[in-house]
């Protein structure tokens, strides 16, 4: 069980890459924090939304 994810978001461009997460259900996250660096780089975190019932 996951409650929080925090990512590095680094500025810069690539064609393809492998998933972050595997492919099948979307993965439904809520955007806690957002801090930006002078260099560019972005402190991302996420934690999961509740499936509705």
């Amino acid at each position: 069980m996951v409650d929080r994810v925090r990512l590095l978001s680094y500025p810069g461009t690539v064609g393809q890459g492998k998933p972050l997460f595997p492919g099948g259900e979307p993965v439904s996250l809520e955007l806690i924090s957002a801090t930006p660096f002078s260099n560019g780089v972005v402190a991302l975190e996420y934690a999961p939304v509740a499936a509705k019932s």
